[in-house]
């Protein structure tokens, strides 16, 4: 038994959701959106009402929804989380609340490996002004300079029920946009139409939420004939929101969008961009080889880093490449018992 009369189990069990589904998560965003407010009106202080936002995150973004990993994670019954999630329980929350700080806390020791350099530093530094100023940023640079890494790994740290993170497939359209946020999100997206999702989005995004859309430059059109509807979503749901937004493109992207045939439509809607990272995509700076290589070696001597600015200057994957070599070399040299070195 929990310390507040709940039963406990620290494996799966045969307990059915309320609603007689198994196996997955059936809250709807709506649900646990009312349930927020009901927390809030009950005198619960923002502090738990971002760890609750932290855990619906957690539960869609890492733990796939799954039912039978919450209640590993938590050791409560099925029944105990879908109420809480619903704000159907019929007590005070706050040793459910408290159990679930220790996940949060446990959860940052894993934590993915990030090494800051000049570049990687100023993406980080843009993510931070969208989340503080509910602004749109742009992150552009080329393959291989840290961009996806460095978003994720800030969400990882900024609440995932807070920031939202999408990764545009080739040849995006509204639909296939709109599909990734409000799974991103939590809203159920199964047999919805798109006008329906783009309602929940709508509902259920503030101005405290930042959603960061990687490879936008696949949501572009390409061409003067192309639409321009799933990125005129995004500026959408920003304006009606006062969400933040950053998207993340390559610089081939960013020289279309100011030379090619929309360019005229592009300076409009980027000149709401305040806040523009842009790395040129034919250099690799001095300082994010020390940084990277410092992470590896301390000290390391200047051979060594103009070997590894080499390889960086390499092909297409640029500090990807030289990232990569580095985590073999340092394998090989720990297995050898010997220090890394050339």
């Amino acid at each position: 038994m929990a310390t507040d009369g709940t039963t406990t189990t620290t494996s799966g069990n045969d307990g059915r959701q309320p609603d007689g589904s198994r196996g997955v998560v059936n809250i709807s965003r709506q649900q646990f959106d009312n349930a927020l407010a009901k927390y809030r009106g009950e005198g619960y202080a923002d502090e738990a009402l971002d760890l609750l936002e932290w855990f619906w995150g957690y539960t869609t973004n890492v733990l796939g929804r799954k039912r039978a990993a919450l209640v590993d994670l938590l050791g409560y019954e099925w029944t105990v989380i879908f109420r809480v999630l619903t704000g159907s329980y019929p007590a005070r929350i706050d040793e459910f609340l408290e159990r679930l700080g220790k996940v949060q806390r446990k959860s940052s020791t894993s934590r993915p490996r990030y090494i800051e350099t000049p570049v990687t530093k100023q993406f980080w530094d843009a993510l931070d002004y969208c989340r503080d100023s509910g602004q749109m940023a742009l992150l552009c640079g080329p393959t291989g300079t840290g961009k996806t890494h460095t978003a994720k790994t800030w969400q990882y740290e900024n609440n995932h029920g807070r920031s939202l993170y999408v990764r545009c497939p080739s040849g995006t359209t509204r639909r296939q946009l709109v599909y990734q946020l409000a799974k991103a999100n939590g809203i159920g997206v199964k047999h919805k139409k798109t006008g329906l999702l783009e309602l929940a989005l709508f509902d259920s995004i503030d101005h405290r939420k930042v959603i960061i859309v990687d490879e936008a430059g696949h949501a572009l059109p390409r061409n003067a004939r192309g639409s321009t509807s799933a990125i005129e979503f995004l500026r959408d749901l920003h304006d009606m929101t006062g969400c933040g937004i950053a998207l993340i493109v390559t610089n081939v992207y960013w020289d279309e969008m100011r030379g090619g045939a929309l360019s005229a439509y592009f300076e409009q809607f980027f000149g709401r961009m305040k806040y523009r990272v842009i790395v040129p995509a034919d250099r690799v700076f001095v300082g994010e080889i020390k940084a990277i290589c410092g992470a590896y070696l301390e000290n390391p001597p200047k051979d060594f880093l103009k070997l590894a600015a080499e390889i960086a200057a390499e092909g297409d994957g640029r500090l990807r490449t030289l990232f990569e070599d580095l985590d073999r070399a340092a394998v090989f040299a720990k297995d050898e018992g010997k220090a890394l070195s050339l």
